[in-house]
Order: C-alpha cells, then structure tokens, then sequence
C-alpha cells in the first residue's frame, strides 16, 4: 500500500507598519491544519530561520500571541489565533502601585491610573506623571518607542487613560473621540444632595486665562472673538446622571460624560454648590481625604486601527460607599477679632 502524503498547507502572513519600528510587524495567521503549539508553528511558518534562532526571538520578548506577549515555547494555539513576530523587544508587565496597563498592542495603550499620580506634566508635577512612566518604561525595550495621551484625569482622582503610540493617531483620537467613543461613565460623591433623582449637567463656561499687563483684557477680547469655540467644544462637558444612594447630607451619583475626552465635573458640581467630597479647593469641608471622590468607571470605545470594541471596566470604590456612612467635617469658625485681641 503506498501512502500519500498531504502538503502542508502554508501560513498566511502580513507585514504591518507600527509606530517606533525600523522593520515592519509580520503577522501569522492560524488556520486549521497547521501545527496546535507556538514553537512548532513558528518552526513551520519561518523556514528561513533556525530553530536556534526562532527560540532566541521568543526568549527575547519578540513575540505575541494577539496582544499577549509570551515566551512559552508550547504556548497553545488554536485556528484564527494570529501571531505577530514585532520588529523590537515587548516590554514586560509595569509594576508600579498607581499604574496598571489594561491594553497594550502596536498602536495604543489604556491604563487605569490611581489618584495621586497626573497625567501630564503641570507646573507643579513634571516628572512624576503617567506620562513619563510609561515613556520611560517603553524605551527601555525600544528607544524609538514613543507615547500621546488623548485623554486625561486630574491627579487626585482615578480612572482609564488613553494613550497612542504615534502622534498621526493621537490626532485621529483627539480629533474625532465622539466617533469612537461609546461610554464614559464615573463615580462622585457629593456634598449635599440634589433636588431630582437624576439629571442633565450642562457644559462649563469657558475658562478665562489671567492676562498679564494693561492691554491683557482687550487682547484676549479680541482673541476670543477671532477663535469662536467649534460646536464640539461648545458641548463638550455634557454629562447626564442620577443618583445611586445617599447617606449622611452626602450622595453617590453615576456621571455619563455625553461630549469631549476630558470631564470638567468638579467645575459643574461645585457651581451647583455640590462640591465633590474631597475637592476643597471648589468647597468641600474634607480636606484629609488625600484625593477627590471621582472616579471613572467605564470606558468603551472602537479601536481606530483594528475597529474592534474595547470596553474597560472598574467598580465602584469601597471608599465612596464608606464616605455617605461619614459626617463631614465642619469648617472650622473664624476667631471674632475680640477673641484674637483677648489673646494678645
């Protein structure tokens, strides 16, 4: 009897340019047939390499099995998996107490970030911000690696973060979020309560810069006039809510931000005279809480490259349930000037 053998059916494979490379990404795409374990495929998918070579690329962190990287030789496969073999080394896991990288692939980062940390540099924080960390972090595996926040959270509050790995796609992002975005939902805990169980916060006025010099104020008149704000910035800020419970002259509400990448809550809430617990500087009485009680709890929104839904999640802190079981504290009066003289 004279046995047939089968062709082995060959890999499909794509090139892909990625921001920070020299060399294109190669792609692999698993189909039934081909070999169920990572060494075995990659072996068959590369003739052109070693099997020394191709346990060195998976050593050094070249390759990943869709997003993950791995370094496991008998990593399971399965068909429609894809594998990409990356033109520089993939950073290992972040391990920092305030950071933590939710989603990671060629084009784009999503973090979840505690309080206490900035986004971005300010004049007062210029070195330590999520920012630098995860630039400084990237380059340590790839100097060419580069990162663009799209979205941003004060430094006493916590949420998701955006960032994008080139500068063409922060301002696809930046440029066009209500496109992609699909949810942006947070928590707050409020001084007070307010009048309805649920409502609509509109846009903030816009901020006015403090000039400088005599001619500051009709300076910026005439700038104001000459750049009126885009119907997107105009609504940028809306936000629809209604309240989760309430306790102690405090209330936990859930905020779904409906316009712009960035909220302006603390701005709304304290002009209603419902200051975040927390935000003394807009109202609060607790100033030793060590953050602002605003927190995201949601993020969803379709990847610009691969199109596909990325849905971020985080539930409410144990903090903000505890903070409506608390009194707030009162502020602390003001001496009369007799008691002030008696004491001289």
């Amino acid at each position: 009897m004279t046995s047939i053998s089968t062709p082995k059916q060959p890999v499909r494979a794509e090139r892909i340019a990625v921001p920070g490379g020299r060399k294109p990404l190669l792609r692999l795409h698993v189909d039934a047939g081909h070999p169920t374990t990572l060494l075995a495929f990659l072996i068959e998918a590369l003739p052109d390499k070693s099997r020394t070579t191709v346990k060195q690329l998976l050593h050094d962190r070249f390759i990943a099995i869709g997003t993950e990287p791995t370094t496991q030789f008998d990593a399971p496969l399965q068909p429609g998996d894809t594998v990409n073999i990356h033109p520089a080394p993939l950073p290992k896991a972040l391990t920092h107490k305030q950071i933590e990288i939710l989603y990671q692939d060629e084009y784009l980062l999503v973090i979840h970030k505690e309080a206490g940390l900035p986004t971005v540099a300010s004049g007062e924080e210029k070195d330590k911000t999520a920012l630098r960390l995860l630039s400084e972090h990237l380059k340590s595996f790839n100097p060419l690696a580069k990162v663009y926040h799209i979205n941003r959270l004060d430094k006493d509050c916590a949420g998701f973060v955006v960032f994008a790995k080139s500068a063409e796609l922060q301002r696809e992002l930046s440029d066009h979020w209500q496109n992609y975005v699909r949810q942006q939902l947070f928590a707050a805990v409020l001084e007070g309560a307010p009048r309805e169980s649920e409502g609509i916060l509109m846009p903030p006025a816009p901020e006015e810069k403090k000039g400088k010099g005599k001619d500051s104020g009709a300076k910026k008149s005439r700038a104001t006039r000459s750049t009126p704000r885009s119907e997107e910035d105009q609504a940028a800020g809306r936000a629809e809510w209604h309240v989760i419970s309430e306790g102690n002259g405090r209330t936990l509400l859930s905020i779904s931000l409906l316009a712009g990448r960035n909220n302006r809550l603390r701005r709304q809430l304290s002009a209603l005279r419902l200051p975040i617990v927390g935000d003394w500087r807009n109202g609060s009485p607790e100033k030793d809480l060590g953050r602002v009680a605003l927190e995201g709890t949601r993020l969803s929104f379709v990847h610009p490259v691969t199109k596909k839904l990325l849905d971020f999640r985080q539930p409410i802190p144990p903090l903000f349930r505890k903070l409506l079981k608390s009194t707030a504290p009162r502020p602390r009066a003001a001496k009369s000037p007799a008691a002030r003289s008696k004491k001289n």
